[in-house]
């Protein structure tokens, strides 16, 4: 086999976009294989004492298509096909002085070797013996452990949203990661375990070409069941034709048009109505949940027994509610500064220039009325650490677990806003926002037979996504009440070309040439935005809002200290009001609020794949 595989990748994402294409050359055994998109039938011919029939004509004949292919049994009654495109075949074999075999109903799955021994009988060419029934489906030819779903798995076995790759978790050694949803992509039903490895570790295969995610390596490329042929999982000792990762290799192939028009259209339909109320640990409202999918397949001939199409389509529009975790906010009374329901206050004011900043607000230095200052005695002790003194604990200055509201940074009091139940009477809260997806798919498959030696195949495939998803979460870096989402757009598309080759009755040569496109140019995008200085709303408060300007004066002397201007103790990102919004903000063992941390990671991938196998 000599093969010339290629990789390009190009981003948008960087001012100065870096594309580039990388051809690598090499040379292996003559029995080695690309990643095939078919099988192998071979067996051997003897007559009925057990020895071997040389030159026997053996023809291989597509069902669904009417192709055939012809090749001369070896010295030794041997006989192979190779690349054979997966389906149902009749096998005729001939020769002089032997009755003609048939034998229909032969099942070739993908990337298999179907081992079909045949006796003849003696007799006249014009005499026919047909033998119909499966063949044995040991492969006694490879080592790689795997399993094939077909066409009627895919279609009939009930799936949730649809997605094939749902299966994947019914073979040995896989290990399903849904509900596992910690991270951007963890919850997608492609992305499996394998015999221990990571979900992110598999390597994805459509019709021979490319399908992985170029930035998180998840499975991009997934035709709806009703398009698909069968698929492969290769889960344990794959031939060396596979690489790329280490975990399991999964092959697709879709369908091919036939002689015969065939078409289905469907929608599937589900919504909440006679849903019971998911299990939780904390009291919630039911989840909201609306599921259309819907679409059609239509496949047939161009030209009978030469040009055959298969063209599919799929809408997704989903609504689910999704149950955040509980959540710690403040109540009313603790807004108000009545914390004596929790325990007293522990540790000390150690800082001299956050007791200034007390003063400033609520010790000697404000003018605010006496219940919203420190008691007198407490103002001495904070004058005290403000001085150089020595530490002093909050439980002393604070008595009772009461802090006055004018000790209260007006920023922080404004960012309450953003949380939801703040200021009520629990002080937990769970929120149940909805997930949007609206997606759309097309898929086109053209197959042209020249002749029985020459045969070529076009395949391509578009997915628009739009997934609103109301946590954000990428890279766990998101606020976890729901209230500000993210927007994912994804637009994935591969073209697929393939020309097969039969040289002599013992050699084919395939080439094939795949562009795999993946857009998302908008990754993590919030969906709430302003100017970060706007964050706090209108008012006084205003002024101080991360603006670099503090309503404590020793605040502000401590920044004049060290920094070049007071915008440096803000934050200014210079993005603009369409990109900037509320900072992600963490209260330790409590709330976040604020837009992803991550930021958003617009980002186009391209990738470039020539290959030329020779077998």
């Amino acid at each position: 086999m000599t093969s010339f595989p290629g990789l390009g990748r190009s981003h948008r994402l960087c001012p100065h976009g870096i594309g580039f294409l990388t051809l690598i050359a090499l040379l292996a055994a003559p029995m080695a294989g690309a990643q095939s998109t078919g099988g192998r039938i071979r067996g051997t011919i003897s007559d009925p004492s057990g020895a071997s029939v040389a030159a026997a004509t053996v023809t291989l004949i597509s069902e669904a298509t009417g192709a055939k292919r012809d090749v001369q049994s070896g010295a030794s009654g041997e006989y192979i096909f190779i690349e054979v495109p997966v389906g149902s075949y009749e096998l005729d074999v001939t020769q002089t002085g032997f009755k003609k075999y048939v034998r229909k109903g032969i099942a070739l799955d993908l990337n298999q070797v179907v081992s079909v021994d045949i006796t003849l009988q003696l007799g006249s060419s014009t005499e026919s013996v047909e033998v119909t029934g499966a063949p044995p489906v040991v492969d006694t030819s490879s080592t790689q452990l795997g399993a094939v779903v077909n066409e009627r798995s895919s279609t009939q076995l009930p799936l949730n949203q649809r997605d094939v790759y749902q299966l994947l978790q019914l073979q040995p050694g896989v290990q399903s990661q849904l509900g596992n949803d910690l991270f951007y992509g963890s919850d997608r039903a492609g992305v499996v375990t394998v015999n221990g490895g990571r979900g992110r570790s598999n390597n994805y295969t459509v019709n021979g070409g490319d399908g992985n995610d170029l930035f998180a390596n998840l499975p991009a490329v997934e035709p709806s069941p009703d398009s698909i042929e069968e698929f492969r999982v290769i889960s344990n000792s794959f031939d060396a034709e596979y690489g790329r990762n280490s975990g399991a290799v999964v092959n697709v192939v879709t369908k091919s048009g036939t002689n015969d028009v065939h078409g289905s259209f469907y929608e599937f339909f589900r919504n909440d109505v006679l849903n019971t109320h998911p299990f939780s640990f904390s009291p919630s409202p039911k989840p909201a949940f609306k599921q259309n999918q819907f679409g059609g397949t239509i496949g047939g001939p161009i030209k009978k027994d030469k040009t055959f199409f298969f063209g599919s389509y799929e809408g997704r529009r989903i609504v689910q509610g999704i149950v955040s975790q509980p959540v710690t906010v403040p109540t009313g009374t603790q807004v108000g500064g009545d914390f004596s329901d929790l325990a007293t206050f522990t540790g000390s004011l150690t800082d001299s220039t956050v007791a200034g900043m007390l003063q400033d607000r609520c010790g000697s230095g404000s003018s605010l009325p006496a219940n919203q200052r420190l008691s007198p005695a407490a103002q001495v002790l904070v004058a005290g650490v403000a001085g150089g003194g020595n530490p002093v604990p909050y439980s002393s200055i604070f008595a009772g677990n009461q802090i006055p509201t004018g000790c209260f940074d007006p920023v922080a009091l404004s960012l309450l806003q953003y949380v939801p139940g703040a200021g009520g009477s629990a002080n937990t809260v769970v929120t149940v926002p909805n997930k949007r997806d609206r997606g759309d798919q097309f898929q086109i498959k053209i197959d042209h037979s020249f002749n029985n030696n020459q045969k070529t195949a076009v395949y391509y495939y578009f997915d628009d996504d739009n997934t609103l998803d109301p946590f954000a979460k990428f890279q766990a870096e998101g606020a976890p009440l729901g209230n500000f989402p993210g927007v994912y757009a994804t637009r994935t598309q591969q073209i697929n070309v393939s020309h097969t080759s039969t040289i002599g009755s013992t050699s084919v040569n395939e080439f094939r040439f795949t562009f795999f496109r993946e857009g998302q140019l908008r990754f993590d995008t919030p969906t709430r935005t302003n100017a970060i200085q706007a964050s706090c709303g209108t008012g006084a408060v205003s002024a101080f809002c991360f603006t670099g300007t503090s309503d404590s004066a020793t605040l502000n002397a401590a920044c004049a200290g060290g920094a070049v201007s007071t915008a440096d103790c803000g934050i200014h990102s210079g993005l603009g009001s369409k990109i900037e919004g509320v900072p992600f903000i963490q209260l330790n063992g409590g709330f976040s609020i604020g837009n992803n941390a991550g930021g958003q990671l617009p980002q186009v991938g391209n990738t470039f794949q020539v290959s030329d196998n020779f077998s």
